[in-house]
């Protein structure tokens, strides 16, 4: 499991920095287990483990303090129980029938310590078992699991970087401490936890910063930690490594483990949202967009259908409700000056994206010279009394493919022609734009289109 990778990657940082020599269990009895469970709140939720399970009266007889019980019960099904999703985070469930047994197998295994010589190739028997796991194996799960980064949807990703498991290891102190100073507040949200305090680190901020607000739990009486959306954990990544690639592991583990595996984020990718908006707008009213207003963009995709597009960047955070500004066939766009006068933010965010994801300065100059130009011509023809060059402007803004547009753009250089207000060299800039937008992507042209409708509401709001 990815779980134990990540756990014994940290515990070979951990023992470094802090010049030790600890195995995965020592880790666990040491570090772990002080911060995660003992005290009745646990940091985290393992389902099925003696930390999830009632004690008995025998079990309390012991005279040991509850916690501590726990403990050894784990120590002791580690070392004589099969491995199991209940002692080793993130495998399968012991039984062959139950939903996560998808990693249980009937071909034969051995114990990890024995030579392959005594693996029988032909059982007399077909049983079912899980494969042999060692038990620092099985301790690192839970070391991994515990640097597992919640996000909205009951998403986790584990991130093989020193520096970022290095900041989720300082935060479970943190995370303790909140948990106690907090009445009310349930335990068991480490990787919802790890989502925040993750953020806020990258932010450059300490503990004395950081203010997290609890919100209403599931329960009456009861806060949880809110789950951070992924695409504000994404763009703080983007900023902080603007020139890196991370390759992102992302999982579920509940009543059925899903995997949705290994995804490289592209952050200089994402981050140019960031270098467009200081290139372009910096003298332009919409300079007035902060990194957090940016990072408010609220998504179309989830994380989970963001996976299907094969890699996590620019397309992956496509605002959401932009397509409904999109030229449509049926001429069911939503209005762009709607967006002016109520949600200015979200305009320049459309906006912002769009040009990121064209990152091709012609077809960006291209769109706020048409628009200019469209509007030029309409007050021309509005000279004479006249209504078919608007709605000729109207059709150029709302094509809804290359053809209409070329088509719309045609009929209006020949119009356009016959106008003294308009200089010839304004007809000349149109076929320049022409050529440009041709030469696109054909999954492009929506975007152009879009940003052409932007630039000319925008353009028309500032002149009234």
């Amino acid at each position: 499991m990815y779980t134990s990778f990540i756990g014994k990657k940290f515990l070979a940082l951990w023992n470094q920095r802090m010049g030790k020599n600890l195995t995965a269990r020592d880790f666990f009895d040491e570090v772990l287990f002080p911060i995660f469970f003992n005290d009745e709140r646990h940091l985290m939720h393992v389902g099925q483990s003696p930390f999830f399970q009632g004690l008995s009266e025998e079990d309390r007889k012991k005279g040991l303090p509850e916690p501590e019980i726990r403990r050894l019960k784990l120590h002791e099904k580690i070392a004589t129980d099969v491995p199991n999703m209940a002692i080793y985070v993130g495998y399968a469930a012991k039984e062959h029938t139950e939903t996560t047994s998808g990693q249980l197998t009937n071909m034969p295994g051995r114990p990890s310590e024995q030579p392959t010589a005594q693996t029988t190739l032909f059982p007399s028997e077909i049983r079912f078992s899980p494969l042999a796991i060692s038990p620092e194996e099985m301790y690192a799960s839970w070391i991994g699991q515990g640097l597992a980064i919640g996000i909205n949807g009951g998403i986790c990703w584990l991130i093989d970087d020193e520096r970022i498991l290095w900041h989720l290891y300082e935060g479970w102190p943190v995370y303790r401490k909140y948990l106690s100073q907090t009445p009310g507040l349930k335990g068991r949200q480490i990787e919802t936890w790890n989502g925040q305090w993750l953020k806020h680190r990258l932010e450059g901020l300490s503990e004395a910063d950081f203010k997290l607000e609890p919100t209403k739990g599931m329960k009456e009486d009861t806060l949880a930690i809110p789950t951070l959306q992924w695409t504000k954990l994404l763009l703080s990544l983007c900023r902080k490594f603007p020139g890196e690639i991370m390759t992102v592991y992302a999982y579920n583990l509940s009543q059925t483990n899903t995997t949705l595996g290994f995804f490289n984020f592209y952050l200089p990718e994402v981050h140019r949202m960031y270098e467009m908006r200081d290139q372009l707008f910096l003298n332009r009213q919409e300079a007035g967009l902060t990194d957090e207003e940016i990072e408010d963009l609220e998504p179309y995709f989830s994380f989970t259908r963001a996976c299907e597009l094969g890699a996590i960047g620019l397309r992956a955070i496509e605002p959401k409700k932009l397509r409904e500004y999109y030229p449509k066939k049926d001429g069911k766009q939503k209005n762009v000056e709607s967006l002016l006068k109520g949600e200015y933010k979200q305009f320049h965010i459309f906006k912002l994206w769009i040009c990121a994801m064209i990152n091709k300065k012609e077809i960006l100059d291209s769109a706020i010279n048409l628009a200019e130009i469209l509007l030029k011509f309409e007050k021309a023809s509005s000279n004479r009394g006249k209504t078919k060059e608007e709605r000729l402007t109207e059709q150029v803004r709302t094509a809804s493919n290359l053809r209409l547009f070329a088509d719309a753009l045609g009929e209006l250089v020949e119009q356009a022609a016959h106008l003294s207000e308009i200089p010839k060299e304004y007809l000349s800039i149109v076929q320049e734009v022409l050529h440009e937008v041709v030469k696109m992507p054909s999954d492009q042209f929506p975007l152009f289109a879009a940003l052409l409708r932007f630039e000319y509401a925008y353009l028309k709001a500032s002149s009234n």
